[in-house]
């Protein structure tokens, strides 16, 4: 049966339809779906429904499994709301680990759930009906993503679809949020249970506020600090948290610095906004406040001398999930920055004369330094060849004040800073490439009226199963503006062996050994394969122009690629 039945009089729907009905009811509006021959029970529950069902999430064919979890990934940056990814068995699983790492470590919520190869050799509907059936199945199927999920879980009986869904959403959204793992056999999905009804709420979960002891100490060590300084990676992720910051900040004089910052900490045209690298502040600095960081310095590089006056804060101030991390603090403050901000700018008020002639000398030696930096920022965008940084500048320059960034590495935010709070977002410090163009994907999902544009590098645009994602851009009318900072290799790689053998044989090839992607296809080329607008840049100029060429398109419905050739 597809629909409600009838047992012992009673009604009845399909575990796959109770488990759909629920993902919507608690707040999936999107199903990423890499189908395969555990799917026919979804299939059917969709088909049923008319595939339009105000009661099920929009079913979304998405042909990879990272594609599926970043574009999940990219939706839930921008409404806080775990989406929905379903892959194929086992295989499917393994392709989503990249994935579900990167959502890991960036604090994003994501219910990733897989088929599960049928249980049964024969006697239950759904039975093995394949020969993939057995060589599929796994001990434990879900043990290959463990450490990356915070939960996960095995469906064993249809009735049980409801509250496996809320409870995969409530641990997926309780602090810090992460992904979330459920497997679904298929002899299950496609088994009839009693229809649920009326689905409970699954209440209002609150996020850990802030020890009031705790703020005042740290408000203390701030009035006596000389140079204090906030350090982030992360914050910005609540957009409703950098109003509370940026005043803050502005009232006491707080340098805020990003260490490989992937969220819009502070508007980029605010005072107390000191750039992309906290290096410049540590020399001064004899209080650090590391504000949602989990890096704030690498010791094998820089050691501050302020390193012993470390204060963490945020949902997670430990990164308890890594292995080994060495930051001792005199103070780690679990708790929601916006509810910390928020209790520390009371705790602090206005500067009291005590505080204020230290106030007032920070504001005026950040001001001469932040005029200093931007000047020399702007120059380096100001060069006539095509560079990273003239390529940022170029972007800067043409998108439109609503646009929304994803950036797979090569961006420079200091000459295209974000403008305002959820405009930018940057890869998992994991690193998993592969993420760009599917979350800008995923973004333009969630907010279809806004302008994303995904900034990647060659290698990362490869990574991204380019097919994949211009299939799904156009089959589901998504229109985005990839930018490809093509250089011909893995800089990551390369810098990194220049780093540890700059003298040594690898240096003598230019450490492009293993990290050479030449000869270089031509990517523009690909996209037009999907009807979409291909560009190529070679200058500055070509650049911009390109870049106006390629907005109008896509606010033309258009998805656009542009291959800018730079060396760096």
């Amino acid at each position: 049966m597809s629909g409600p039945a009838e047992r012992d009089g009673q009604e009845t729907a399909l575990a796959a339809a109770s488990y759909l009905r629920a993902l919507k009811h608690y707040g999936v509006d999107a199903f990423y779906g890499v189908a395969g021959t555990d799917f026919p029970s979804i299939v059917e529950a969709f088909s049923a429904s008319g595939g339009t069902a105000a009661d099920m999430p929009e079913p979304v064919t998405v042909p990879h499994e990272n594609l599926a979890a970043s574009m999940a990934h990219g939706h839930a940056m921008v409404t806080g709301r775990a989406q929905a990814v379903m892959v194929h068995v086992s295989v499917g699983t393994a392709n989503t680990v990249c994935g579900a790492l990167n959502a890991s470590r960036d604090y994003v919520p994501m219910l990733l759930s897989a088929g599960r190869t049928p249980v049964t050799e024969k006697g239950r509907h759904g039975t093995r009906s394949r020969h993939p059936h057995w060589a599929q199945e796994m001990f434990d199927q879900a043990a290959m993503l463990r450490e990356a999920v915070k939960w996960d879980y095995e469906l064993r009986f249809p009735e049980q679809s409801v509250d496996a869904v809320r409870r995969a959403m409530e641990v997926a959204h309780a602090a810090p949020a992460g992904p979330v793992y459920l497997s679904l056999p298929r002899e299950v999905l496609g088994m009839q249970a009693p229809d649920p009804g009326e689905l409970p709420p699954m209440g209002t979960l609150s996020r850990p506020g802030a020890d009031p002891a705790a703020i005042a100490q740290i408000a203390a060590m701030i009035r006596s600090a000389r140079h204090p300084v906030i350090v982030t990676s992360h914050f910005g992720a609540d957009p409703a948290a950098v109003p509370v910051l940026a005043e803050l900040a502005e009232r006491w004089a707080l340098p805020v610095v990003g260490n490989s910052a992937r969220r819009a900490f502070l508007p980029g045209d605010h005072p107390m906004h000191l750039g992309f690298s906290p290096d410049g502040q540590y020399a001064e600095a004899d209080l650090i406040i590391a504000l949602d960081c989990e890096v704030p310095w690498m010791p094998a590089m820089i050691i501050p001398k302020a390193a012993a006056n470390l204060v963490q804060i945020g949902m997670d101030p430990l990164a308890e999930g890594y292995p080994m991390r060495s930051y001792p603090a005199v103070l780690s403050l679990t708790a929601d920055s916006k509810l910390a901000l928020t209790a520390l700018g009371a705790e602090l008020g206005v500067p009291d004369n005590a505080a204020q002639a230290l106030v007032t000398a920070r504001r005026e030696r950040l001001a001469a330094q932040r005029k200093r930096d931007r000047a020399r920022w702007a120059a380096d965008g100001a060069v006539a060849e095509l560079t990273p940084a003239s390529a940022s500048a170029a972007l800067h320059r043409a998108l439109p004040k609503d646009a929304i960034i994803t950036n797979e590495y090569p961006l420079r935010p200091e000459q295209c800073p974000p403008a305002s709070p959820g405009s930018y977002f940057g890869l998992s410090p994991v690193g998993g490439l592969g993420w760009g163009l599917g979350a800008a994907l995923g973004v333009k999902k969630a907010m279809p009226d806004r302008t994303v544009v995904s900034v990647l590098g060659d290698g990362a645009y490869m990574f991204n199963n380019p097919t994949a994602c211009h299939f799904v851009a156009e089959a589901n009318e998504l229109p985005v503006l990839a930018v490809i900072f093509n250089n011909g290799c893995w800089g990551a790689v390369r810098n990194s062996t220049l780093a540890m053998h700059g003298q040594g044989a690898a240096a003598a090839g230019g450490g492009r050994l293993l990290a050479d992607l030449r000869p270089q296809p031509d990517y523009e080329k690909v996209i037009e394969a999907h009807r979409g607008l291909g560009l190529r840049a070679t200058s500055v100029s070509e650049l911009d122009a390109a870049l106006e060429q390629g907005l109008k398109a896509v606010a033309n419905g258009q998805q656009t690629l542009i291959n800018v050739l730079c060396d760096y």
